[in-house]
């Protein structure tokens, strides 16, 4: 049984066959369009799991192939591999629906599978959290009474342990494990800056962990496109918030969110973040914007300080916070 099917639609014929046998090695079962309208045509007869779009199409535009798939299968995955690394360009897709957004050349066919991967597990927990709201709230009652269960979920929203970079130390302490659950992130970047993440869901309770989960799936390809040099919104806390934002707001995951994201940057000693949704009052603060997935214009404002020494923030039972060593003399 093959992993997924995939429709590939691209008219470069050295690189659709270079990609076709890649994932067809790799498992997948592939169909192959040279055009926009083939494209269109073998989506709406075979229902793909994921869709591989480039957007220089020799009779479509590829954002009107896009604008088009999404009336023929509405809540299918469509990653797009183009060589235009336009920011209108990708702005457009994504808000046309596309998931992702690889930029040509490919350095690794690694990550198209990777960027697959990512679509159809974020998908997969998208279609568990509907599937669990609407049709089995008796037995996520049960589901969640299991404390292996939860504790193996709630693991999967924190950090593995502390992190310590250039003088700053970046913890998470659980105080009260009963309380709602909270995801907590701090990721290395590059020259040493560090991505730092703290959400919960509105009217959290246990079964809010699945949103949550979606959640973090969102970062994952911002976070593939940066180390490889195609993009850099996470130094842009602002922008990671609309982009957080827009996705949610064209998802199916009807929970809004309250988010705190950030940069810090371990060598220019500086603190850059910016904070949806009211629940966090961290140390130091400032004022929140609205909530993520409520309203897809709404805009987020960045906050920076300088000669950051002490960054703190708490929600419940879950404590975030990044230190720096005291200078000596």
């Amino acid at each position: 049984m093959p992993r997924a099917h995939i429709t590939l639609i691209e008219d470069d014929p050295v690189f659709q066959s270079v990609v076709n046998q890649f994932l067809v090695n790799s498992g997948y079962d592939v169909q192959c369009a040279s055009n926009g309208g083939q494209g269109i045509d073998i989506c709406r007869r075979e229902r793909p799991d994921i869709v591989l779009c480039d957007l220089k199409l020799p009779d479509i535009d590829g954002l009107q192939v896009i604008e088009k798939l999404l009336k023929v299968c509405t809540s299918t995955p469509i990653i797009v591999i183009s060589a235009s690394e336009k920011m209108s360009d990708i702005r457009e897709a994504v808000r046309l629906g596309a998931w992702d957004y690889l930029v040509k050349p490919i350095q690794s066919l690694n990550v198209i599978e990777n960027a697959i991967e990512h679509c159809l597990k974020r998908y997969q927990l998208e279609e568990t959290y509907l599937h669990d709201v609407w049709e089995l709230d008796a037995h996520l009652d049960l589901l969640y009474q299991d404390d292996v269960i939860v504790g193996r979920l709630v693991e999967e929203l924190l950090p593995e342990g502390a992190l310590s970079l250039n003088d700053y130390h970046f913890g998470c302490r659980v105080t009260d494990f009963g309380q709602a659950p909270v995801w907590v992130d701090y990721r290395p970047l590059t020259q040493g800056k560090v991505l730092v993440v703290m959400a919960v869901a509105q009217n959290a309770t246990e079964q809010n962990l699945l949103p949550l989960l979606v959640l973090k799936t969102l970062i994952d390809p911002l976070i593939r496109q940066y180390l490889s040099g195609h993009d850099n919104t996470l130094l842009s806390p602002a922008a990671l918030l609309s982009h957080l934002n827009h996705e949610l707001c064209h998802s199916q995951v009807r929970t809004a969110f309250d988010t705190l994201v950030g940069v810090v940057d371990t060598k220019e000693h500086s603190w850059l973040w910016a904070q949806a949704g009211d629940k966090f009052q961290p140390e130091p603060g400032a004022k929140p914007d609205l909530a993520l997935g409520i309203w897809q214009h709404a805009n987020f404002r960045e906050h920076k300080i300088e000669h950051l020494h002490r960054f703190y923030c708490a929600f419940q039972g879950t404590e975030l916070s990044v230190t720096a060593a005291p200078q000596t003399a």
